[in-house]
């Protein structure tokens, strides 16, 4: 299990193959084991490397900022740590805010973006009790169990998947209650169509959390193709990898 140094934080990342680098970012509620099966996926000449964000997963550092323009700033910090000036960036729900962040931020850095299940580009609407909502499935482990499965349907119920809700139980309550303000204030809208690296959305057909509007919008606001996988919901790199890391190598190539 690697660690690096990068600013206030010792990241955690999971790393398999060598070559050009893939760099995954995961969810809310999630950790890098979420990108376990699309690292086993990777063919040749494919560095992939995914890493637990700030308050998440075996991360260790400061709650100091949960911003999605702060966590761009771990990923670079991330890259710079590894010593990548640029490479492939893949985010997933959370994760796709903050590649999209870093290619506003940081042009040149992304040599090529795929957002999974992308969240609100014109800010998420907050509903009331939110707040409350999310301190409860942090409290209750068996609450959080049902509504994670909730917007996963299809991931077997198997002993990867309970490693997987056990880990992102264990997210940080700071990390929790941050992240409904940063996806709020996070709207940058039409102004992605700056960015130059080629982009590719990718959404399931039955995801209940990040609906068909929702993903549409992004690939309109990026000019960007859109491909729906069917038989998946919010996390297709874990309900339906086969299909998910298929279209991740054809948007490579």
């Amino acid at each position: 299990m690697p660690f690096v140094n990068a600013r206030d934080l010792r990241v955690h990342y999971l790393e398999q193959g060598a070559g050009t680098p893939i760099i995954f970012v995961h969810g809310n509620w999630a950790s890098a084991s979420w990108w376990e099966p699309t690292l086993a996926r990777l063919p040749a000449g494919w560095r992939g490397l995914a890493y637990d964000m700030r308050g998440r997963g075996q991360t260790s550092g400061p709650d100091s900022d949960y911003s999605v323009g702060a966590l761009a700033g771990d990923l670079a910090a991330f890259m710079d740590a590894l010593g990548l000036a640029a490479a492939h960036l893949v985010g997933h729900s959370l994760g796709s805010a903050v590649v999209l962040q870093l290619a506003l931020d940081q042009p040149g850095r992304a040599c090529s973006l795929l957002l999974l299940a992308p969240p609100w580009v014109d800010g998420m609407p907050l509903i009331e009790g939110a707040e409350a909502r999310q301190r409860a499935l942090k409290a209750d482990p068996a609450m959080f169990a049902l509504a994670l499965k909730a917007i996963a349907p299809a991931v077997p119920d198997d002993a990867f998947w309970q490693r997987l809700v056990a880990e992102g139980h264990a997210q940080r309550l700071a990390a929790v209650l941050g992240n409904l303000p940063a996806l709020a204030e996070w709207r940058p809208g039409d102004r992605l169509r700056t960015i130059s690296a080629p982009a590719l959305v990718v959404a399931g057909a039955h995801d209940i959390l990040v609906t068909d509007a929702v993903s549409a919008r992004a690939a309109e606001a990026l000019g960007c193709r859109r491909v729906v996988l069917q038989g998946a919901g919010h996390s297709p790199n874990i309900e339906a990898p086969d299909q998910f890391v298929a279209a991740l190598i054809a948007h490579l190539q």
